[in-house]
């Protein structure tokens, strides 16, 4: 074994627990993605709370689901235990899945899959559509328990798409969820129905009151607010706003961003109109149009069958002639002009607005020959007319056409639906096709970005909201390299012809900005009454006069406190630049080249890659790069050595997980670990060999992992090198020592003949300073339950109260980053003399900055090149001196700690207070409510279980309010130091 690579590779292990602790954000930056300000502010303001029950209402693109991935691994880095439920849309499904196990390190378990349910069990992550939670008379039961003593974390993705019913039962079952995160760009919170079902997940306790009060949750949420500024009586102080903002603020835990404030980090979008003068029969299409939308009143909705035959007549001549053909059943002039059009569109089928279409893909495609489209065509009939009429044009699009079709909604499985998109999809990722034909309706969710960057609005949608998903799911966050200031452009044609009622509407949403931005919150009344306007524009075929552009850009959800907000978008920036100037925590082994603007995740990532070839050159395990059987996409392998007849014959110093020594098949495992090498779309396999193939003998890939915190492999190898560094080179063995041949150009050359080194990790707030789950106190409280649903509501009780310590760990790290100690001497004439730190690094880099990147090897001594007493003299000095290191940062921290934990003290015991309030509430109700008839002993029961219910949450209260005293106070403070120390002989390689 080489101890110098080993005790090297050991100190990255640290590192890199280190990094997850500070530029990582306790584990949650580990994702695969570029985090931009407004997620790193989001996942912070989440991670740092007393409790997670937030609404993300970030608009349409702005990547609401990897700020929740974020969460999830950070939860995950925390609590290896830790589980979440994600209750999501029959449609997103298939989305969830992909994105857990691309971004999230996850393979999540599928609720009523077909042999699932022990994947259910074991699973981190567990997925489930709304109908999997419903219970309906004469189906089958249920598919999966919302059961918060399974579960710590609910997950719920835009519950605005979802029946009614199932949203009732989600809310329902979230009141005993530890923690939930509901994810919607439009919640509806104008809605008084909708606005009390997100309430009641992200603010448990007033919904609670709110029930026993017969009120509805917002009425309680503006008294909290009333009462909490009475408290304040006058005062200006900023923070005493803030404070009230974040203890009882209505919108303390819902966030939005909007595209507006991050625009700089986003696609730029770019309009085109294109207006023709009709031809004849178009022109007569308009006329009937106007005579049958005669009497249509659109404040009732512009849906109905004179307004499905009006749009008809807007599109190909195709989609009207049925139209037509009905009209003119009817007779009289209406009938008679119908008759004359549709003979018209036999007679001369042409249409003005394919000319321009053919003119618009001409000169796009002169400029990029492979550049895709999306082309808007309303209904399909025109689908079906454009995809017989471009080939004759371009012949390359004779088998270069993909169509998307509303789907039946009698008869579409959400994720077979789903799946069959991505089918549809496949070609124009990979270039085959130039086009993708969809009609007026696409589904949220789903991302267009991948695929094409124009959108051409052959023909528009009359629905505002309809427009707005369109081009959001172009316009949305782009790969890892675009960035601030990026050129990326999304390109909106809109093809109108003049007169029409299809050009009066769009004449009206541009007025609206609706093609320049997305849509901002709008209530169901707001909503309605922009689609009356529409409408009316419609009617009179002219643009609605004096509009302005929808700026609204708020929460949605009326709060007095709502200017004393902290988390503002210059405050988001601020820490993301504060975030960017931070540098890998050394030692870094870096063996490339910095750049000036270089974020910290570029340079954990090289950090990363110096690792990794520091454990191939150990030979712990052999790390490869590979080429995917299939298109040659770039990836790399680890795997033991020596098996079968390849490598050397070594033991590796711990197991990988899920990986078999039986063979090369069974023991490599594929991964990346750099964002840039993730491709677009991103990839879930790889085929490494030839041979893979799956039971029933078709080609299989490999599923392609990334490395960074949270990930089963890279977690594995930093736990497993850390406890291999400890057990070799802890203080409870005798020091090791190495001779280290150091080649040319390396950096230690000069440091000196022979060092020891120590090195040590600090953790501000690691889990065995965590009180315990249960107490003395506690358990007597349980011991008293008579039965198990009570036990268990006791149990959920003390789990919460866990979680709130959780949360109070996370708050701590976050405020005082752990660090990575390193302290050195070296051996001269007059004894041993320290190192620098930067000198310690030095010795611990085994990559030269020179062009090769040679690496320093170690052997092991044939005599030992110090007497071991001598040794652990140094050694209990640089013990010393790191505990020494230790007080000081110590005494650092409780300088700050308070100031840092003072709105989670307020925020906390707001918590606890309205928790016993409800119980105390509860408690004297049932008292006063004494049995006219029945068993008084069943009466007795439950006010007994009410008094352990309150005890409990008194309990909890005393025990929260103590640690955090503690921890004030500096009674609490890093726990136990574990150095471990090495003594090297630098040699020079000549």
């Amino acid at each position: 074994m080489d101890h110098y690579l080993r005790f090297v590779n050991g100190v990255q292990a640290l590192r890199r627990r280190v990094s997850a602790l500070d530029i990582g954000l306790g584990g949650a930056l580990g994702v695969a993605a570029d985090p931009l300000p407004h997620q790193i502010a989001t996942v912070r303001r989440v991670l740092e709370d007393t409790h997670i029950r937030h609404l993300i209402s970030d608009e349409v693109g702005l990547g609401k689901t990897v700020q929740a991935l974020m969460i999830v691994n950070a939860l995950r880095w925390q609590n290896p235990g830790h589980r979440t439920l994600v209750v999501t849309p029959d449609n997103l499904l298939s989305q969830w899945q992909e994105e857990c196990w691309i971004r999230g390190h996850v393979m999540p378990a599928i609720a009523g899959a077909v042999g699932d349910g022990t994947q259910v069990e074991l699973s981190p992550v567990t997925l489930a559509r709304p109908r999997d939670l419903m219970t309906r008379p004469g189906q089958e039961a249920r598919t999966i328990i919302a059961d918060p003593a399974v579960f710590d974390l609910l997950i719920v993705d835009e519950p605005q798409t979802m029946q009614r019913e199932a949203m009732q039962a989600i809310s329902q079952a979230s009141d005993e969820f530890r923690q939930v995160l509901v994810l919607s760009a439009t919640p509806r919170l104008g809605d008084p129905a909708w606005r009390e079902l997100i309430l009641r997940m992200i603010e448990p306790e007033a919904a609670a009151l709110a029930r026993m009060e017969g009120r509805n949750v917002a009425d309680v949420l503006q008294g909290r607010e009333e009462a909490a500024i009475a408290t304040l009586n006058g005062s200006d102080n900023p923070e005493d706003w803030t404070r009230g903002f974040k203890q009882s603020g209505a919108a303390r835990r819902i966030i939005r961003n909007g595209r507006s404030d991050w625009s700089e980090y986003l696609p730029q979008r770019r309009n085109h109109q294109v207006r023709l003068q009709p031809l004849t029969f178009e022109r007569m299409r308009h006329e009937i149009a106007t005579m049958v939308l005669e009497g249509a009143d659109p404040a009732q909705g512009i849906q109905g069958p004179a307004w499905t035959a009006s749009r008809a007549l807007q599109r190909s001549a195709r989609a009207a002639r049925t139209v037509l053909a009905e009209l003119a059943a009817r007779g009289e002039a209406l009938g008679q002009l119908a008759e004359a059009a549709r003979v018209k569109s036999l007679e001369d089928p042409g249409d003005s607005r394919l000319e321009a279409l053919l003119d618009i893909l001409s000169e796009q495609w002169c400029r990029d020959e492979d550049r895709a489209f999306i082309i808007v065509c309303g209904d399909n009939p025109t689908i079906d007319m454009l995809r017989a009429a471009l080939p004759r044009y371009f012949p390359f699009l004779a088998d270069g056409i993909s169509v998307l079709r509303r789907p039946a909604a009698t008869d579409v499985e959400g994720v077979t639906n789903l799946r069959e998109i991505q089918e549809t999809l496949a070609p124009l990722l990979s270039g085959e096709n130039r086009l993708l034909l969809v009609g007026d309706w696409v589904q949220a969710g789903l991302n267009l970005h991948h695929v094409a960057r124009g959108v051409i609005f052959f023909s528009l949608p009359w629905e505002i909201d309809g427009i707005d998903q369109l081009i959001g799911r172009v316009d949305r966050l782009g790969p890892a390299g675009d960035r601030k200031g990026s050129r990326r452009v999304v390109d909106i044609w809109r093809i109108l012809i003049e007169g029409s009622q299809e050009a009066a509407i769009a004449d009206t949403v541009a007025a609206l900005g609706v093609f320049d931005a997305p849509l901002p919150p709008l209530s169901l009344s707001k909503l309605a009454e922009l689609q009356t306007v529409l409408g009316r524009a419609a009617i009179r075929r002219k643009a609605a006069p004096a509009l302005g552009a929808l700026t609204e850009n708020g929460t949605g959800m009326p709060s007095r406190f709502n200017g004393a907000d902290p988390f503002t978008q210059r405050q988001a920036s601020a820490d993301f630049d504060l975030w960017r100037s931070k540098t890998c925590p050394a030692p870094a082994m870096l063996s490339e080249l910095s750049h000036p603007r270089e974020t910290p995740i570029r340079g954990e990532e090289r950090a990363i890659g110096a690792w990794l070839k520091s454990i191939a050159a150990s030979g712990d395990f052999d790390i490869s790069n590979r080429r995917d059987k299939v298109d040659a996409y770039g990836f790399r392998t680890i795997w033991y050595h020596g098996v079968g007849d390849r490598g050397r014959t070594i033991e590796s110093p711990f197991p990988l997980p899920g990986v078999s020594g039986e063979n090369w098949m069974s023991g490599h495992v594929p991964f990346i670990y750099r964002r840039s090498d993730i491709s677009t779309p991103p990839r879930k396999n790889v085929f490494t060999d030839d041979g893979e193939r799956s039971g029933d003998g078709e080609r299989s890939g490999r599923p392609l992992r990334f490395f960074d915190h949270g990930a089963e492999l890279h977690d594995a190898m930093v736990a497993g090198y850390a406890a291999a560094f400890l057990n070799s080179f802890g203080t409870a063995k005798p020091v090791v020592q190495t001779s280290v041949r150091l080649p040319e150009g390396h950096p230690a050359r000069e440091v000196g003949l022979q060092v020891v080194i120590s090195v040590a990790q600090l953790d501000s707030c690691p889990d065995g300073l965590l009180p315990p789950l249960w107490t003395p106190e506690a358990k007597e409280l349980l011991e008293a339950a008579p039965t198990d649903p009570q036990k268990r509501a006791l149990s959920a009780d003390r789990h919460s109260l866990h979680i709130l310590f959780r949360a109070l760990q996370r708050k701590i790290r976050i405020a005082a980053p752990a660090r990575l100690i390193r302290v050195g001497a070296r051996k001269t004439r007059d004894g041993w003399q320290d190192l620098t730190e930067e000198e310690a690094d030095l010795c611990l880099k085994p990559i030269t900055s020179s062009t090769n990147n040679a690496l320093a090897r170690g052997r092991t001594p044939l005599v030992a090149l110090e007497r071991h007493e001598v040794v652990n003299v140094v050694r209990s000095r640089q013990v010393a001196a790191i505990s020494s290191l230790v007080e000081q940062y110590r005494a650092s921290v409780l300088d700050i700690i308070p100031h840092e934990l003072a709105d989670f003290t307020h925020q906390m015991s707001a918590h606890f207070q309205a928790e016993i309030r409800n119980r105390e509430l509860a408690l004297e109700r049932r008292r006063q409510m004494p049995p006219e008839a029945g068993p008084v002993e069943l009466w007795r029961g439950q006010v007994a279980a009410l008094e352990r219910s309150l005890a409990m949450a008194r309990l909890n209260f005393s025990e929260a309010t103590n640690f955090l005293q503690e921890l004030v106070g500096g009674n609490l403070c890093f726990g136990e130091i574990q150095p471990c120390t090495a003594l090297m002989a630098l040699i020079a390689d000549e």
